[in-house]
């Protein structure tokens, strides 16, 4: 009985002061497969792409979707795992403030050369909610 009542005061602490829930999510991209991966949990979606900039380098964007639920914030970072060495902006990218559904984050990286890929978008995605 006292456990149960002790994560009832917890979710209703976490309530009351507007503690966010983080996710994770890491999406793939590659010039190979060429393809959108998308990440759709119902309350809010990520999603990545790439387009090709004509030149041997790419340029990788993303969107973080506010569906459902209010987003408190989010940081994305292009991992690659080929060779980095010329990609710009390669740091985190972090979005502040309170995201209202329906609306997104976006933003992108470029150029990335072609023998950075593989890459991997990750994010950190906070919501209002409790999971």
């Amino acid at each position: 009985m006292i456990a149960v009542a002790l994560v009832i005061v917890l979710i209703v602490f976490r309530v009351a002061t507007g503690l966010s829930t983080p996710h994770t999510i890491m999406l793939n991209v590659d010039p190979q497969g060429m393809t959108h991966p998308v990440d759709d949990s119902g309350k809010f979606k990520v999603e990545a792409w790439l387009e090709d900039n004509g030149d041997g380098t790419y340029k990788v964007e993303y969107r973080i979707w506010a569906l459902k639920e209010r987003l408190n914030g989010a940081k994305v970072e292009l991992v690659c795992f080929g060779d980095p060495q010329h990609v710009a902006g390669l740091g985190l990218i972090e979005h502040e403030g309170v995201l209202e559904p329906v609306n997104y984050w976006a933003n992108y990286w470029t150029p990335v050369p072609r023998e950075a890929f593989p890459c991997q978008v990750q994010f950190i995605v906070w919501t209002e909610g409790l999971g």
